[in-house]
């Protein structure tokens, strides 16, 4: 996954005039955009095994890329598992990760715990929670990003360079995912003193969800906990938009595009801290069960509409069978971990081990629907009934 970074001109560095390649004049230096620079492979790195447990830190060295002219450039680090590196795609996630660090000089120190816990996190996201750790070094592999400091120019990838013998060890940390999630910012209160708690995701530790109306160009942040202020700056925040919404900002988020979200939170523990991963999905409701004749899929026949307004409801289309109504988001989960039913009125999201039925959950829970039936709700209000 990519994270999103947001290019401010550095106030400590006064960026060259340049022009384009086509032109050139004594006064403004021309701007090359390479391709690529050289990553140098350690000269002992086929004999050393890096223990990163016992180590204080792995030091790189390269060349500056050729962008025509001396310029002050950072450079981020990337590893993988594998020589080639591949980016994410809407099936797939990256196979390679990127370190939090960053460098302003061309010999780099990689703090030997960081590279291990990033390294710790990708074999398991590659091979799964449960896997065991390799108690033999392995390879590693490791290529460098770099960008005139302060722009979004001079972009380029290094070389490749193998790390043949890397052991990694089990990341010990005693802070568990978070209990709660909030959100704050204009779309919910222009003077940003609302707090809105995120829903958690059924059986899913550390991930929250909410469907937001967002007003154009509304900013906010979120929390683990009321008044602490995350926000698109925070190097430990990855952000996917799967829907056009349009995600900026500098230090607080901006969504640029009005409209309806469902917004989702993943919290992960990386050593003694958390990463964030925050997706913004379509605003999908489907109603599930036997008032659909039993479709227990996301077919577009039972989509709810969305409304324009952030007042609006969302209505579902006419029930076609009997029985309990059953209702969810359409995200990358199961269907079941962010369903809801109405209780009293309310909408109540799932916090219980449903087997059959709602009314597991106790009185008042399971509705019973009719064909003909069709459910409003409002989810600014929290409210939804039948008719």
């Amino acid at each position: 996954m990519k994270k999103i970074f947001n290019i401010l001109l550095a106030a400590t560095f006064a960026f060259p005039l340049f022009t384009a390649c086509e032109t050139d004049n004594d006064s403004n230096p021309v701007l090359n955009e390479p391709d690529t620079f050289t990553l140098d492979t350690p000269a002992h790195a086929a004999d050393n095994v890096y223990d990163l447990k016992n180590a204080e830190s792995v030091q790189l060295t390269c060349s500056q890329p050729d962008y025509g002219f001396t310029a002050a450039t950072t450079y981020k680090v990337h590893v993988s598992f594998e020589q080639d590196f591949t980016e994410a795609t809407d099936d797939t996630q990256a196979n390679y990760t990127e370190l939090g660090s960053t460098y302003p000089t061309t010999t780099i120190d990689i703090d030997a715990s960081e590279l291990n816990s990033e390294l710790f996190d990708l074999w398991t996201a590659v091979n799964g929670e449960q896997a065991e750790l390799p108690t033999e070094p392995v390879a590693v592999y490791i290529r460098l990003k770099a960008n005139i400091t302060g722009s979004s120019r001079g972009v380029c990838l290094s070389n490749v360079i193998e790390l043949p013998k890397v052991l990694i060890s089990k990341v010990a940390s005693t802070l568990t995912p978070p209990k709660t999630m909030f959100l704050v910012g204009s779309m919910l209160d222009t003077a940003w003193k609302v707090w809105k708690p995120l829903t958690p995701v059924y059986g899913m530790d550390g991930q929250f969800y909410s469907m937001v109306y967002f007003d154009a160009n509304s900013e906010f942040k979120f929390g683990t906990k009321k008044d602490e202020y995350i926000g698109i700056n925070d190097t430990r925040v990855t952000v996917t938009d799967k829907t056009g919404a349009q995600i900026s900002g500098s230090d607080n988020f901006v969504v640029e595009n009005a409209g309806w979200y469902i917004f989702h939170v993943k919290a992960t523990v990386k050593g003694n801290d958390y990463q964030f991963t925050i997706t913004f999905y379509p605003a999908e409701v489907y109603l599930f069960g036997n008032v659909t004749s039993g479709s227990w899929s996301f077919n577009n026949a039972w989509k709810f509409t969305v409304p324009d307004t952030k007042d609006g409801n969302f209505v579902s289309p006419a029930m076609t069978g009997n029985g309990e109504v059953r209702m969810c988001f359409k995200t990358d989960l199961d269907w079941w971990r962010t369903e809801f039913t109405l209780h009293n009125g309310e909408i109540f999201y799932r916090d219980f081990n449903l087997i059959d039925s709602w009314a597991e959950r106790g009185d008042g829970y399971s509705i019973q629907g009719s064909t003909g039936d069709v459910i409003h709700l409002n989810f600014t209000a929290g409210t939804g009934e039948k008719k």
